[in-house]
């Protein structure tokens, strides 16, 4: 495979995410996600492409993939993804393999910043290349998801 070096600012937009108030109801649609998970649903989404979920404040060791319509609270930023360059779920993948508190920037609460992020650096194959590898580690994806599924019912 031949790979081209991107800086995570040419790969994506970041963005904040925003205060749910106005829009969060129990009879909402979409999920509203901060550091630690889900947190309710708002009326309306933020966002409503793939994304790449990265901690703002607090829990930043994890990123999150959404392929769904959603909205962030302002401790999470979520990615515009240039999707010409880079296909969402892959960058997931390489962003997962990151360990981003090495990159905390925060002295009591740990923190990231867009500048520090943008300045990240990836070698990112043609968008065939991808889909080649995104073919071999979404059925693992799908099958950790079902065990976890069963595991969760047995215990229950």
């Amino acid at each position: 495979m031949r790979y081209n070096l991107f800086t995570l600012g040419e790969l994506v937009k970041i963005r904040y995410g925003k205060n749910q108030k106005k829009v969060e109801s129990q009879d909402g649609a979409f999920p509203i996600y901060g550091t630690g998970g889900l947190m309710g649903y708002a009326i309306e989404p933020l966002y409503d492409k793939p994304s790449v979920l990265i901690g703002r404040k607090g829990t930043i060791s994890k990123v999150r993939y959404v392929d769904h319509p959603f909205w962030t609270v302002d401790t999470l930023f979520y990615t515009e993804v240039n999707e010409s360059v880079v296909i969402p779920k892959y960058l997931y993948y390489l962003m997962s393999l990151l360990d981003l508190d090495s990159y905390n920037e925060g002295t009591t609460i740990p923190s990231l910043r867009t500048e520090t992020l943008n300045r990240l650096e990836f070698s990112i194959p043609c968008i065939e290349d991808q889909k080649k590898v995104l073919s071999m580690l979404e059925p693992i994806d799908t099958k950790i998801k079902l065990n976890e599924e069963l595991n969760d019912n047995l215990t229950a």
